[in-house]
């Protein structure tokens, strides 16, 4: 489990707000916090390193973990005084004596080195010897188990536990031929836990029937279980508390762990433990209907497993949610162990950016393009011109007496007249057309593939429809129009200042006119 969760790209860590210290760390969060290992980010003073006003802050995040509530907050991190700019998703972890803080801001994979130091150190302890008669008292020892257990001399002083002793006279009185168990022991060395096989044998020296006792010191190993059983305990609380969906398959594609978050995205009605040994290649046929693009959801699968590579893309759900999908390939040394699927819910993500994207490029008021989105469209279509060989022409517009409208009726009744007039003079151009806002009452519209008479029609048509077009309160408006056909070798700008000279001689020869005359 610690190889899945240092696997992650994403940095992981738990940070115990009240006691301003680093409790744990995945290897992507030691890289960030370029720790050397836990017990170094462990021993960190970060209280030298926090502000007053953050550790406030953090007091008001732990008042809403316990309410339930998570953060999504973009920090500057300085790990080593550098500045790191993170989008970080802290929630709530349980501590045996109150919360702390689980902050999720990518993939490593890294080998358990713990277990295998266990499992190498097992292989290698030695075996202790023992003999007992069949009342339990020692007859002989090899030496491993004279330098190990204590001077006890009767079997059942070797036993801490009354309840190991007892299982073992059971079957001294019945008829089994051997027993095993593992039950903590005295040694020279204090209480160890050993694994412990009973057979019974016959004494070469007295023909009696006595007990041959082999022991086998499994301290370590069983301190690793336990820590183990901790560890993973943790890193499965760890996985299901991540915001992001989270299934683990073996090199079989069978569910080793999966979290809530992946079972409600997949509006699976079970919980994650039910899924485990599932087969996932079923899984998927039967969930890529709830994709937008269902081959593309499994020829993605397919090609993340036959390159066994970290890959990151992004699925469009038929109900309008996105997914961005993490496949994470998990190895031990050259042997493949199986992968791990991370997927978040970008939906609102990419509803924020595609908003953010809107205001950059649309006036607020009218919600026509704005200056600088018109400029950039203004150059795509001279390019396409110059490459095509095809003409376009602009209209440089203006309401005439708009300050007036302003101070006579005010400036909200003059924000609805520039909106309606938009509105209508939207519904008078082609899609292909542009319309935009150039600054106060002034608008501009570019007409591709237009020869100058086309873009004349067109200027009366709007000058026409605005003049009889009735405005609350307002009551009406004219406008006066320049039009400018696009030369050879000529470069937009240009283009563009002819048409507003033309506009200012349309304002000066009485307003509510087309310049030049169609």
């Amino acid at each position: 489990m610690a190889t899945l969760l240092d696997s992650l790209q994403t940095p992981l860590w738990i940070f115990d707000i009240e006691r301003v210290a680093m409790i744990w760390g995945n290897a992507a969060a030691l890289a960030l916090w370029e720790a050397e290992d836990l017990d170094a980010l462990r021993s960190r003073d970060f209280r030298a390193e926090i502000s007053g006003p953050v550790l406030t802050r953090l007091q008001d995040y732990l008042e809403r973990f316990g309410r339930g509530e998570a953060v999504v907050e973009t920090w500057t991190l300085y790990p080593q005084g550098r500045p790191t700019t993170l989008r970080c998703l802290c929630s709530g972890y349980p501590l045996e004596n109150g919360l702390a803080m689980l902050v999720e801001a990518q993939p490593v994979v890294e080998r358990d080195a713990e277990a295998l130091r266990a499992q190498e150190a097992l292989r290698h302890t030695p075996t202790l010897l023992s003999v007992f008669d069949a009342q339990g008292h020692l007859l002989s020892r090899n030496p491993a188990a004279r330098a190990t257990l204590s001077d006890g001399r009767h079997f059942g002083e070797y036993f801490v536990r009354s309840v190991d002793e007892e299982s073992v006279y059971q079957w001294v009185l019945g008829n089994h031929e051997s027993y095993s168990l593992e039950a903590p022991v005295t040694t020279r060395y204090g209480e160890r836990w050993h694994r412990l096989d009973l057979q019974r044998t016959t004494d070469p020296v007295t023909g009696e029937h006595v007990v041959l006792v082999s022991q086998t010191d499994i301290n370590a190993r069983v301190e690793n279980e336990l820590a183990l059983i901790n560890m993973r305990e943790r890193l499965s609380a760890l996985l299901r508390n991540l915001r992001g969906g989270i299934v683990v398959e073996d090199e079989n594609r069978r569910v080793v762990l999966a979290n809530q978050t992946f079972c409600n995205l997949f509006g699976i009605d079970a919980p994650p433990e039910a899924l485990e040994g599932a087969d996932c290649g079923e899984a998927a046929e039967h969930s890529k209907k709830l994709f937008a693009e269902p081959d593309a959801f499994i020829e993605g699968i397919d090609a993340a497993l036959k390159a066994r590579q970290t890959v990151t893309d992004e699925l469009e759900m038929v109900d309008g949610r996105a997914l961005e999908r993490t496949y994470v390939p998990v190895f031990h040394g050259e042997i493949y162990l199986g992968h791990l699927w991370q997927y978040w819910d970008i939906t609102q993500q990419k509803r924020n950016t595609e908003r953010l994207e809107h205001f950059a490029n649309h006036d607020a008021l009218t919600g026509l393009w704005n200056r600088r989105r018109f400029e950039q469209s203004l150059f795509e279509i001279h390019e396409e011109s110059v490459r095509y060989g095809q003409p376009y022409s602009l209209i440089m517009i203006d309401i005439d007496h708009f300050k007036l409208v302003n101070d006579r009726y005010g400036h909200d009744a003059g924000d609805i007249a520039l909106r309606l007039v938009a509105e209508e003079m939207v519904r008078r151009v082609r899609q292909v057309d542009r319309l935009a806002r150039w600054g106060g009452e002034e608008f501009v519209l570019l007409l591709p593939q237009t020869s100058l008479d086309g873009a004349l029609r067109l200027a009366n048509i709007l000058r026409t429809r605005v003049r009889n077009f009735s405005l609350p309160l307002v009551g009406g408006v004219t406008i006066s129009l320049g039009v400018a056909e696009a030369g050879n070798n000529e470069m937009p700008m240009a283009v563009l200042k002819r048409a507003d000279e033309k506009l200012l001689r349309a304002k000066a020869n009485g307003r509510d006119r087309v310049e030049p005359m169609g």
